[in-house]
């Protein structure tokens, strides 16, 4: 009897996880938090509709969704991103960040300059990653050399 409640109590806890987001486990937030760097990306212009913030380096989108109320809540992030805004908390350094045409941080992108003392650099209507943006991460460097970066101060 002991074994059967353990496996039906392991079931069900499992069952739970698979049916949360993946969001939950990797630094996406409906709202940037304090204390570092953080990238929000909206799904309208002129930071309009949901938006969901990271907090870290994403090479594929394709398991996030908006989380935040608004216009596009519950929808794909990836190839749905029409601006976005680089929030830069003091952490020793600004940070820069990049969002990228393609998974795994490759082709165009949007590059936000960082800056320091809780500030933050926007794009009102990302460039060439306008409703095509599948990646992103952060940096302390610049564009990517070679590519057809837009720059945003």
């Amino acid at each position: 009897m002991k074994r059967r409640i353990t496996a039906a109590v392991v079931s069900a806890a499992a069952a739970f996880v698979a049916l949360l987001p993946t969001n939950a486990f990797a630094g996406a937030y409906s709202d940037c938090p304090s204390g570092g760097p953080c990238v929000e990306i909206y799904y309208n212009s002129y930071w309009g509709g949901s938006h969901t913030a990271f907090t870290s380096s994403v090479s594929n989108f394709a398991s996030y969704t908006f989380l935040a109320s608004g216009a596009g809540k519950g929808t794909s992030v990836k190839n749905n991103g029409a601006s976005a805004r680089l929030l830069d908390y003091p952490d020793g350094g600004s940070s820069n960040a990049a969002i990228f045409f393609n998974s795994g941080y490759g082709g165009a992108c949007d590059f936000f300059y960082g800056h320091q003392e809780g500030s933050f650099t926007a794009a009102w209507r990302l460039g060439p990653t306008y409703n095509n943006n599948a990646s992103f991460y952060f940096t302390k460097g610049g564009p990517p050399s070679g590519s057809n970066c837009a720059t945003w101060r």
